[in-house]
């Protein structure tokens, strides 16, 4: 075999770039935004809001251009048509990075995926628009795809090897030659690997001549052989799996589990895919059993989507309907319409199966239709029912309803839970504002601060403070407990949680407190980062960080300001330790506890700090500190409830 020359390699380099520029772009923007993140230290990409917009609109871009160029191709749009169609592909991924949230809340995520999988259907399909209105299906739609699955298989593999191969030479370098590698090497080489050159070989192997793919050409006896003895036997299984289950449960006459849906789905999916791998082959003479299982797999889909049905019914019944639910339903719904085609079409159209499910996927993901507007009018629905059902409503209003009706069942307790967790994990309280008097939007205290404050208090604990809030504030203002079930040995068992959240200094003693909890991360700092403030007889106190980190300092309330009146150097005592063991050991090392308690005093008062890991952090000349632990704050006793004059 002759290898391919570095003219040629370069040659089809070009050609790929003019085929599809944009997707390429797409390609490399993927890849240097990925290798920038890996750059980055936690704080620093919590600080960059465009990341995840910029990832996702990129990765929407591959399939979308693609689409648009490949469309272009295959029609022969004028050259002005096809600048305008792309400037609107430009435009959508653009309208996406400007609505796209800083962080992939759930909402989003499923939404990107729904749209990620609607794209990549399209990619299959828009070729052959056409053949939606024809009656047989032709050679080179099949063989389309035949060459895009395994264009995309090949060039996973080479990409694998690759990076293996090149991983193992990085490795080689940095342990014989002893040059020190920057550990992001790997990384970096993943991504490039993963994005440039996986994107850019797909795409060296996309049909070009649409023509020669309507020719007949032998269907690959591998593709047969792992079809007919590996995929349809498990299929075959799989549906005596079920329909043993199906007929246990008509004989028990019970309700059928949840986990059944996706047993069924993937079943579903599976037999389908198998039968569109052997599509070429159904109609020649040694394969008429082809044609046999085809129609008795589809017959015997509906009993099954029916069992399907009860399951997630049963659920939408009880708890309304979420985005899940939803496309259970959806695939439900559209596996039976393909079954019932198919029947009627004797198995041909199979164009239908990924164009109907890219159809699918677009409406779902966003919409009055689509999953996320019809889960929350559902259970908005379903919190008002419930409500007015059990006279909670005063003034058409939720708040205190625990007080109205103090011995709810707990069956409706965690119905109610269901529907508050579900706007609180979307962060959509405002939806269910109308339900409530007292106001659902974040505190000014938990609100984000001016960036030039960011830093007071940390981004850390301010998201967990917005997170805590929302989660608890739709149960704090109805007094309704957080209840849920689960499922413990095919018995229902009632879980009933109960929060408190403990002072910051617990009471050990007469003067004497204790300061549990106290951490500061070695890479989100700031002046003025507090760790505990508390208020105890002798006056208002809070503990904070200074110097990176470096300094630990109690400071008292006087008057509108604070008064320090001790600190302790976590710095000290970090430098002193890496002198000893290195600034950068190969492992964590390991001390005696005693090694880890530092203790500071001032005329009438001692911090006692009991450490459990302390990091040291240093890029240059910028050293950054990190401590967990506990403290022990002791007042002498003639201070014990005297406080400080206000200044």
């Amino acid at each position: 075999m002759k290898l391919p020359s570095l003219h040629h390699l370069l040659a089809e380099t070009a050609r790929v770039a003019r085929r599809f520029p944009l997707t390429l772009l797409c390609a490399l923007v993927l890849c240097g935004v990925g290798i920038y993140i890996q750059r980055l230290d936690f704080r620093q990409q919590q600080d960059l809001e465009w990341l995840f917009p910029a990832l996702s609109a990129a990765g929407l871009g591959l399939t979308l251009t693609l689409s648009v160029d490949l469309a272009a191709e295959r029609y022969r749009w004028p050259l002005g048509l096809r600048v305008l169609v792309q400037a609107g592909a430009v435009g959508l991924l653009g309208l996406w990075y400007g609505l796209c949230p800083a962080e992939p809340t759930l909402v989003w995520g499923l939404r990107l995926f729904l749209l990620l999988v609607g794209l990549h259907l399209l990619v299959a399909v828009v070729p052959y628009l056409p053949e939606l209105r024809r009656q047989a299906d032709t050679p080179g739609f099949w063989r389309y795809n035949e060459t895009l699955f395994l264009r995309i298989l090949t060039g996973g593999l080479y990409s694998g090897v690759l990076f293996v191969g090149c991983a193992l030479a990085l490795l080689a370098i940095d342990n014989l030659f002893e040059v020190h590698l920057d550990e992001r090497w790997y990384p970096h080489l993943f991504t490039v690997l993963a994005t440039v050159f996986n994107t850019w070989f797909f795409l060296a192997g996309v049909p070009q001549d649409f023509a020669a793919l309507e020719t007949a050409a032998p269907y690959p006896r591998g593709l047969k052989v792992f079809t007919q003895f590996v995929l349809l036997p498990l299929v075959v299984l799989y549906l005596a799996i079920l329909y043993a289950y199906l007929a246990r449960i008509i004989g028990q006459w019970t309700l059928p589990k949840g986990w059944v849906s996706i047993l069924i789905l993937a079943l579903a999916v599976a037999g389908i895919f198998a039968l569109l791998l052997i599509h070429p082959i159904r109609d020649n003479a040694e394969n008429t059993w082809i044609r046999t299982f085809a129609r008795w797999f589809y017959r015997a889909l509906f009993p099954l989507l029916g069992l399907l049905a009860v399951a997630i019914g049963t659920r939408i019944h009880q708890y309304g309907i979420t985005e899940e639910r939803y496309l259970v339903l959806v695939l439900a719904a559209w596996l039976a319409l393909i079954a019932t085609y198919f029947l009627v079409r004797q198995g041909r159209g199979i164009i239908w199966i990924p164009a109907s499910l890219a159809a699918v996927a677009f409406l779902a993901a966003g919409g009055p239709w689509g999953a996320f507007a019809v889960a929350e009018r559902s259970q908005l629905a379903q919190l008002r029912e419930l409500a007015t059902q059990h006279k909670l409503l005063q003034a058409g209003k939720l708040d205190g309803a625990s007080q109205r009706v103090p011995n709810l069942p707990a069956p409706v307790r965690q119905r109610l839970t269901s529907s508050f967790e579900f706007f609180a994990d979307r962060d959509n309280l405002a939806a269910v504002q109308p339900l409530f008097a007292a106001s659902l939007a974040l505190p000014d205290s938990l609100r984000r601060p001016a960036r030039r404050q960011k830093s007071r208090p940390s981004e850390a604990r301010l998201e967990w403070a917005q997170r805590r809030w929302t989660q608890e504030r739709l149960f704090d203002v109805s007094g309704i407990s957080r209840t849920s079930y689960s499922e413990v040995d095919g018995k229902q068992e009632l879980t009933a949680e109960f929060h408190s959240k403990p002072p910051q200094a617990q009471p050990v003693g007469p003067g004497r407190y204790w300061l549990g909890n106290l951490r500061q991360e070695s890479y989100r700092f700031g002046p003025g980062d507090t760790l505990a403030a508390f208020t105890v007889p002798q006056g208002q106190f809070r503990l904070h960080t200074a110097g990176r980190g470096g300094l630990l300092r109690l400071e008292q309330r006087a008057g509108s300001g604070w008064q320090l009146r001790l600190q302790a150097s976590i710095s000290s005592l970090a430098d002193s330790l890496a002198r000893r063991h290195g600034a950068n050991p190969s492992q964590g090392v390991v001390l005696p506890a005693g090694g880890f308690a530092l203790r500071a005093s001032a005329q009438d008062l001692t911090l006692h700090l009991f450490l459990s890991d302390v990091t040291r952090r240093q890029h240059q000349d910028t050293v950054r500190y990190g401590f967990e632990g506990n403290a022990l704050l002791e007042f002498t006793p003639s201070n014990l409830t005297q406080k400080p004059p206000a200044k």
